[in-house]
């Protein structure tokens, strides 16, 4: 394999996703041909011994920048939560693997308002530009919502998504021989302020059976205590929301 990068950082703040990722180039065997090393943002707690074979560390983009820059000739952030600088990305080839189908919902939790706004949603890897989420993209799926999908359910439809366009592209990558393409519509982006804001259910707000039950879902990820209201006693208390399809009795 004729390698273009040879010193590969992968960035991120997930768990499941870098254990995955990691699988992903030791099935391939690409660990012959190049050096990866592994990290995660300083605010994050990554188990050790989930990649205990790999190099490491905590990264903050910003504070170590002069050693990014040095060290590593492609860095890939998978689902990190830092904003990488224009200097870092002006001089190592920064691609992101993103959670939204670009350039729609771009920035926090693309799924979560994607089941709100009804914008797509999906998997799209690209590379990095100065722009939250921008750039020109490599390859890109779309990922559909169910009317039982909860943010917890979707979201680990576009994880697989993300591991199987990732499996698919790695090799091109590496060597530095794939296309990519521009989308020229700007799309929308959120912020986390934006979603703090949806978290609280105003009591006396007049809402469809529609915009509840799609709040409520979009809100409801495992044991997170995302939505919630302020009761009569000035009592924060949280909600999540059980979606059950039916099952049909074949006859």
């Amino acid at each position: 394999m004729n390698l273009f990068y040879k010193n590969i950082l992968i960035l991120g703040d997930n768990n499941y996703l870098l254990e995955k990722l990691s699988n992903i180039i030791d099935k391939k065997d690409l660990t012959q041909y190049t050096d990866f090393s592994y990290a995660c943002s300083p605010q994050t707690f990554i188990e050790l011994p989930l990649i205990p074979k790999f190099k490491f560390s905590h990264i903050d983009v910003k504070k170590d920048i002069k050693t990014l820059i040095d060290k590593f000739d492609l860095i890939i952030s998978a689902h990190c939560k830092q904003i990488f600088p224009a200097e870092l990305v002006t001089k190592v080839k920064c691609i992101n693997i993103h959670p939204g189908f670009n350039p729609y919902n771009r920035g926090w939790y693309p799924h979560i308002f994607s089941i709100i706004n009804k914008l797509s949603s999906g998997a799209t890897i690209h590379e990095i530009d100065q722009k939250i989420d921008h750039g020109s993209i490599i390859i890109q799926r779309q990922v559909e919502i169910f009317s039982y999908d909860t943010s917890d359910t979707l979201y680990k439809r576009i994880l697989e998504t993300e591991l199987h366009l990732f499996s698919e592209v790695i090799e091109k990558i590496l060597c530095n021989d794939y296309q990519t393409y521009i989308i020229k519509e700007e799309g929308n982006i959120n912020k986390k302020n934006d979603f703090q804001k949806m978290r609280q259910i105003e009591l006396e707000k007049v809402y469809s059976g529609r915009e509840i039950i799609d709040l409520l879902r979009a809100l409801t990820h495992g044991d997170y205590q995302n939505a919630y209201f302020i009761d009569d006693d000035n009592n924060k208390i949280f909600i999540r929301l059980t979606l059950e399809p039916e099952e049909v009795v074949k006859e």
